[in-house]
């Protein structure tokens, strides 16, 4: 749903005469599984950091008791 008004933007330049090159359509194609992709590689990257965040905050806590 993301990418649905730039999908609309590009019809509605079509009906007035200007096309867009295919690049763009083959993009406007691709975007959204890449987007899911991003999405879960900042999950994991946050599931990752998840552990390391945790530990720094119970050595804060030590040092400021």
């Amino acid at each position: 749903t993301m990418f649905e008004p730039l999908k609309e933007t590009v019809a509605l330049l079509s009906t007035y005469g200007d096309e867009m090159p295919e690049a763009i359509h083959q993009q406007l194609q691709e975007l959204p599984e890449r987007w899911d992709g991003t999405k879960k590689l900042a999950l994991r990257a946050k599931q990752n950091a998840a552990p390391l965040q945790a530990s720094e905050v119970t050595a804060i806590r030590r040092s400021c008791q």
